[in-house]
């Protein structure tokens, strides 16, 4: 009865996802496109924790050329509406968690939010090349490339749709990618796997797809004191928390774990609780958070000095396993 429960509406929502796409397909739905910037589109099948941030922030971190990039997001999260310039003061609530943390790795990049792309990247300031996060369903605008992530361990030709899996359109919308991401590989990959996962891409697109495999590793603990603490309380509200639980094991002793919804919204209790127990924390002791959750309590800190003591994330960054020439290569003359 459970598996009916989610298998039903999967169905009905594959007919809706299917029947919108064929209406782009046959140009029934407009689509705008633009002549300048160059828009790359980097997006997903499945809801969240496909690894499009480690992705945009990579790619604007080792732009080979000297163009000029500015980052174009939904906001997913925020209190807003409409097109807003994500400024460094800005605050999650304004913008969205991934927005503001782009904007702290990168101030001097135009970043931007507004839910209807097409109105977003008109309002732009001028830039050569835009990367617009997390699009790859928004029809509506017509992209240069579009890079399609999918986790290695879960990948989108093994999962279903919405709700009985995790896809929001069907697999075969991975015709559409001009290039699939393969994130949080293991280390070392052998051919077999990669053959494996290519020809789950080459079922469901009929023509093969340039993939590209790539992994992410952590950095050290960034925050208030150069002397790290020893004890961690660690939280997390990301659509997978697992890896970065496991990174933070090794930098001492795990004191506690709590999971949060991806893209929490940290209620006033919430952080009274976390400046109390902040408060009553020892000079080895410290939270230990990711960066799109300290984006979240950075408006907050001033009026919470116990925790600004205490308050630790965990810098994060995506690389290749290989062929990272290769795909430099590739996306210059696409």
């Amino acid at each position: 009865m459970k598996h009916l429960i989610t298998f039903l509406p999967s169905l009905l929502f594959g007919l809706i996802t299917y029947v919108r796409n064929k209406l782009y397909d046959w140009g029934i739905l407009p689509a705008s496109s633009f002549e300048k910037p160059r828009i790359i589109v980097v997006g997903n099948l499945a809801v969240g924790g496909t690894g499009k941030s480690p992705l945009v922030t990579y790619l604007v971190q080792n732009w080979r050329t000297g163009d000029r990039l500015g980052i174009l997001s939904r906001g997913y999260g925020r209190k807003t509406k409409g097109y807003i310039e994500v400024k460094v003061e800005s605050t999650a609530e304004e913008v969205g968690d991934e927005p503001l943390a782009y904007k702290m790795v990168f101030p001097e990049l135009p970043v931007a939010v507004c839910e209807k792309r097409t109105l977003g990247v008109q309002e732009m300031p001028e830039v050569d090349v835009l990367i617009l996060d997390d699009a790859f369903q928004h029809r509506s605008l017509k992209s240069s490339l579009n890079l399609v992530c999918s986790t290695f361990a879960q990948p989108f030709y093994t999962d279903s749709l919405l709700p009985h899996g995790r896809l929001r359109e069907s697999a075969k919308g991975i015709s559409r990618a001009d290039a699939v991401i393969v994130t949080r590989c293991p280390a070392i990959l052998t051919k077999e796997q990669k053959s494996n996962f290519a020809q789950g891409v080459l079922r469901n697109s009929r023509e093969e797809k340039p993939i590209f495999y790539t992994s992410v590793r952590y950095g050290k603990p960034e925050g208030p004191r150069e002397y790290l603490p020893t004890k961690w309380c660690l939280f997390a509200g990301i659509a997978d928390p697992q890896p970065f639980f496991l990174a933070s094991a090794s930098l001492g002793q795990v004191l506690e774990e709590v999971v949060y919804k991806d893209h929490h919204e940290y209620t006033d209790i919430e952080l009274l609780e976390f400046e109390q127990q902040a408060k009553s924390m020892s000079g080895d002791e410290g939270f230990l958070t990711t960066h799109k959750d300290f984006v979240r309590f950075q408006a907050h800190l001033g009026a919470m000095p116990n925790l600004a003591n205490h308050l630790y994330y965990l810098p994060m960054e995506m690389y290749f396993i290989d062929q990272e020439e290769q795909f430099w290569d590739w996306l210059g003359k696409n």
